[in-house]
């Protein structure tokens, strides 16, 4: 396991049309030498989720956040998990005498759109992705980067040209793996993730 300060705890959707986004902040933050950790990791029904999810935020220093899908679905019903846990991590800051050194980034799709929603967060500089996965990628290398104060983090610019090779290599990695892309779990795009940059790097 990767220490607390190497961990970040990734909120955000976790619907068909978002995993694209959710595959570039996956590879983001293993690019950037972090490690990538999120409520889909475990798969235990003898654990509750909110108590996974507590222990899961604990553990990780840094977090990264995208509140864009707060949206009625269907039924007229609002996605309010992400602001949920955004607030645990909040609370976990505040809270916690160990938790002090949290550092989180908030995303959604337009610029100060929570306000219509969410207007506690008012003061918060989030950042807008408009649904673009470049501006996901670079928002979140140049925070991760800014953040931690790491010297190793590679530019922005490297490291969407490296996410765009691996999802053209995508497929056929899944495809030689026996696995689909609608049935891959978080840890096999963790592991595929990983490997492959390991490749690349060495």
């Amino acid at each position: 396991m990767a220490e607390i300060t190497d961990n970040v705890f990734i909120n955000c959707p976790f619907d068909d049309e978002y995993k694209k986004l959710f595959r570039a902040i996956v590879f983001t933050v293993y690019r950037c030498g972090f490690y990538p950790r999120c409520a889909m990791e475990e798969d235990n029904g003898l654990d509750m989720r909110l108590n996974k999810i507590l222990q899961i935020i604990s553990e990780c220093r840094y977090g990264i956040h995208d509140i864009s899908r707060t949206e009625a679905n269907p039924n007229g019903y609002p996605r309010f998990n992400m602001p949920f846990e955004l607030g645990l991590f909040f609370a976990c800051k505040h809270y916690a005498p160990d938790q002090k050194n949290k550092n989180a980034v908030i995303f959604e799709r337009q610029k100060y759109s929570y306000q219509q929603s969410l207007s506690d967060l008012n003061g918060i500089d989030t950042k807008s992705h408009n649904n673009e996965y470049i501006q996901l990628i670079t928002k979140s290398v140049n925070w991760l980067s800014t953040s931690s104060r790491r010297k190793t983090i590679p530019g922005h610019h490297d490291v969407v040209i490296d996410f765009e090779q691996f999802e053209v290599n995508l497929p056929a990695i899944i495809e030689e793996s026996g696995l689909t892309l609608a049935d891959l779990t978080f840890n096999d795009l963790a592991a595929i993730i990983e490997d492959w940059i390991e490749a690349k790097l060495n």
